[in-house]
């Protein structure tokens, strides 16, 4: 009988430990040490950020990605109703046309740039669609987050913020509706057809929450990859962005 209570209390206490192990890798796991930043991406971040050194408040390297509201900071390229994808030359502080979408998939529907002060597994800073009328090419502007396109491109994962434009009040002046996400999903699967070893898919939508969590991850990148030693760079996500539902 005594070996049986041993024998049981035993049992009970490698479970709990088992437990206690799969609560900690949960905390510790994915959530907060996502997919490093590859090699490529990393020497990507430093050479953009030695382009950018002639350029005082450079819009990429100088502005916060969010503001004490809530709001999100957007750095317009194209404006709605453009054919072409301009880009911003983070040396000359320039916008330059990089391409001209594909006949078929039309003009951009929305606004689209990026949101400073940050960078993705493709080098590239975080792509960001803004709603509503068109905005200058050149301009910064602020939104807050009604969730995240999910793309995947020739380079991986790509997501594209969405950004409605706020009132005087700070309410949001445009909503996502199905019909604007299936609308938005199409053009960004047409958009770059025709271009040579070049494609982007629409793999779905993320919530506010999604939208946050890769806004976290691109800062953290941009943050916390500018001095590492290793080829890859990975990253803790211990300071949450704060957003706005």
């Amino acid at each position: 009988m005594a070996c049986r209570l041993l024998l049981s209390q035993s049992v009970r206490l490698a479970i709990s430990y088992i437990v206690a192990l799969a609560v900690f890798a949960t905390a510790c796991g994915d959530a907060d040490y996502p997919d490093p930043l590859p090699a490529t991406a990393v020497s990507e971040l430093r050479r953009t950020l030695d382009a950018s050194r002639g350029v005082a408040d450079h819009p990429w390297r100088e502005v916060a990605p969010t503001n004490p509201d809530g709001t999100i900071n957007a750095y317009i390229e194209v404006s709605r109703g453009d054919h072409r994808k301009w880009e911003l030359n983070m040396a000359t502080n320039a916008l330059e046309i990089d391409r001209f979408n594909d006949p078929g998939a039309g003009p951009f529907p929305i606004n689209f740039g990026f949101v400073p002060q940050t960078v993705f597994y493709d080098g590239d800073p975080l792509d960001v669609i803004v709603l509503g009328p068109p905005l200058p090419g050149g301009r910064a502007t602020r939104g807050v987050l009604l969730g995240v396109l999910l793309i995947e491109d020739e380079q991986g994962r790509d997501p594209k913020l969405v950004l409605s434009p706020v009132d005087a009040a700070g309410q949001p002046q445009s909503s996502l509706a199905e019909v604007e996400r299936r609308s938005l999903a199409d053009f960004f699967t047409r958009y770059k057809r025709g271009q040579e070893r070049m494609f982007s898919n629409a793999a779905g939508w993320g919530s506010v929450a999604d939208a946050s969590q890769e806004l976290r991850l691109a800062h953290g990148f941009f943050e916390q990859c500018q001095d590492t030693k290793s080829d890859a760079c990975r990253v803790r996500l211990d300071a949450p962005v704060t957003v706005r539902d």
